[in-house]
């Protein structure tokens, strides 16, 4: 007699092929990512992207270093006569150096405008020129003639005039600035006082800003004169000059004078130093 399957080894039966399949196509996780692995191996894989080497590297220039900012300072000579230049330099908002003769109708009141508006006020020391006609001489005038006591005492006498000055510049006074007796007093007494010195230049032969220097005075030597012709676009050309002399020397000074062509077209183009790279400072900046 023949047997009946019991139901559970029946169902077992009829699920062995279904299991058999799944064993067949079925995977385990590990097989699953060794069989990606072997196939990714078998790729080609580019090296990785690199910059493409630099044909000549030498050539290449060297990063960049600090470079010291190109300095201009200006001075404006021979204020102290009337009060509009002193009031027209302030309102350029600029450090713009202004030099004030000693014992003029307005010195006082132009040294209290000055320091008011901000600006930076120097000593215009006259000094006795070469064929300078003596009626003609500025009042506290030095003159060769004088004693070294005499010297110190007119020096002192024009600090005194000029209150709040930081530095003295010469008005005319191409014979004493070539004086190697004279120059050593003047800048005897600056040096007590801890005043700077700028060389106007009035004379080629000048030896007043070596002598400073070898005195330990802080000093300069102007390099323009901005005036010499009082139209415009001379004025203009020096004032380029004097940008392109602080770019390639690093400082330069030029002077002008309380002239109404000149306070004019400074008021016109001295924002030109912005367009040269360079920074207007005052004039004792600019000293060493």
């Amino acid at each position: 007699m023949r047997r009946s399957l019991s139901p559970g080894l029946l169902l077992f039966v009829s699920l062995l092929p279904l299991l058999i399949l799944a064993f067949i196509f079925v995977k385990s996780p590990v097989q699953e990512t060794e069989r990606i692995q072997v196939r990714i191996a078998a790729q080609k894989v580019p090296p990785p992207r690199t910059l493409p080497a630099l044909e000549n590297e030498a050539a290449l220039p060297p990063p960049a270093k600090e470079v010291r900012a190109s300095l201009a300072a200006i001075i404006i000579d021979d204020l102290g006569y009337n009060l509009e230049p002193v009031q027209i330099i302030c309102a350029f908002k600029r450090p713009v150096t202004v030099s004030i003769l000693p014992f003029a109708p307005a010195t006082l009141e132009t040294a209290r405008l000055a320091r008011e508006g901000g600006l930076e006020i120097m000593l215009h020391l006259p000094l006795e020129a070469l064929h300078q006609k003596m009626e003609k001489a500025s009042q506290g005038t030095i003159y060769t003639s004088m004693t070294a006591e005499e010297i110190r005492k007119n020096v002192l006498a024009s600090l005194a005039e000029v209150p709040g000055c930081r530095g003295v510049n010469n008005h005319t006074g191409s014979m004493v600035t070539e004086d190697d007796r004279m120059m050593p007093v003047i800048l005897g007494v600056l040096k007590e006082k801890n005043l700077f010195f700028i060389d106007s230049r009035t004379s080629p032969n000048s030896i007043a800003f070596e002598t400073a220097r070898s005195m330990g005075v802080p000093s300069a030597a102007r390099r323009t004169f901005l005036d010499d012709n009082l139209e415009e676009a001379a004025i203009k050309r020096q004032l380029e000059e004097l940008f392109r002399v602080a770019r390639a020397n690093g400082r330069a000074v030029g002077i002008g004078h309380a002239r109404k062509e000149t306070l004019q077209a400074l008021g016109k183009y001295l924002g030109l130093a912005d367009a040269y790279g360079v920074k207007l400072v005052f004039a004792s900046v600019v000293v060493e």
